[in-house]
């Protein structure tokens, strides 16, 4: 790519002000990108104060500091994030407060994206980093069809390594986050959905992030707001019920989430309808041997992300 060919990025940080530590290596992460082109930080301050110490008024890495004015949650302060960047920025990036970029992440995706004149919506892989274990998330796919996508969320396109064409985003081709999914659980997986109809989503194998797994999740243990959010998709988005493997995985989600509160009859019921969809999903057989053996749903869930497979 020759110089000056490099388009505006604009980046979106969501926070709650709760992680001050984490935000400072996610923010330098960003601003250490070897990336030749302009990049533009602005961090959404979702409830609570912005600290005035995190913004920078650096010309190549400038970071900006605004609060969600729409409704409170993750996809609209995302929202909030995208308006705010100002219309020359034609890509825009998106990192978790609590994860962290390889100087390489912004090039690399860019470098692909245009390969792919129709290109709408970038991931890249991985790595999981645990106090206990680390894991290297994989796909070796450099385009990610919705075909794909209803067979279920893939680990290795986590949100902190999407890049968006802005204009899909503010436009009718995407669209922004949705405000109306339940406590906005699931957000990341629904907008990867949109975006895959538009255009097969261009992934980058190598990995270019670190996502951190630690204590401090915000929707650690609120099993019935993930329930809540995985019966919507089911209803949004119908066309997952084609797919044996989409709907098997979130069935047994959605029963890995009822016997986690107890609710093993329901459970059961679910867990028997993923069964029944996809003998191969593993959540059925955790399910059965949390409502039977009276195992700690808390266990059996860091088993499952050990091996990559997520949770619920």
């Amino acid at each position: 790519m020759e110089s000056g060919t490099w388009p505006e990025v604009g980046v979106v940080v969501c926070t709650r002000g709760d992680r001050p530590e984490m935000i400072r290596d996610t923010l330098k992460g960003i601003t250490s990108q070897d990336y030749p082109g302009q990049v533009t930080t602005v961090v959404v301050f979702d409830g609570g104060d912005p600290d005035p110490e995190l913004a920078s008024d650096d010309p190549a890495r400038p970071v900006r500091l605004v609060r969600n004015e729409r409704s409170r949650g993750l996809p609209a302060a995302r929202n909030s994030g995208i308006l705010a960047h100002a219309g020359s920025v034609e890509w825009v990036a998106f990192c978790d407060d609590d994860d962290t970029w390889l100087p390489t992440k912004i090039t690399a995706q860019v470098r692909a994206v245009q390969k792919h004149p129709d290109a709408v919506f970038a991931t890249c892989g991985s790595l999981i980093v645990h106090d206990d274990w680390t894991r290297h998330i994989h796909l070796e796919k450099e385009r990610v069809p919705f075909a794909d996508l209803l067979d279920g969320r893939q680990p290795a396109m986590h949100p902190s390594g999407f890049l968006a064409r802005r204009s899909a985003l503010t436009g009718e081709a995407v669209g922004l986050f949705s405000e109306t999914i339940p406590s906005g659980y699931g957000e990341d997986y629904e907008m990867l959905l949109r975006a895959a109809r538009c255009a097969p989503i261009v992934h980058v194998p190598e990995e270019h992030l670190h996502v951190r797994m630690h204590a401090q999740s915000h929707f650690a243990g609120r099993w019935d707001v993930i329930a809540e959010a995985l019966q919507w998709l089911l209803e949004r988005y119908p066309e997952i019920k084609t797919s044996r493997k989409g709907y098997s995985r979130l069935a047994g989600q959605v029963a890995f989430t009822r016997v986690a509160v107890g609710r093993r009859s329901e459970a059961l019921r679910w867990s028997m309808r993923a069964f029944t969809t996809d003998p191969r999903e593993i959540r059925s057989y955790g399910v059965a041997a949390i409502a039977l053996l009276r195992l700690s749903p808390t266990w059996v869930v860091r088993r499952m992300e050990a091996r990559g497979l997520g949770a619920p």
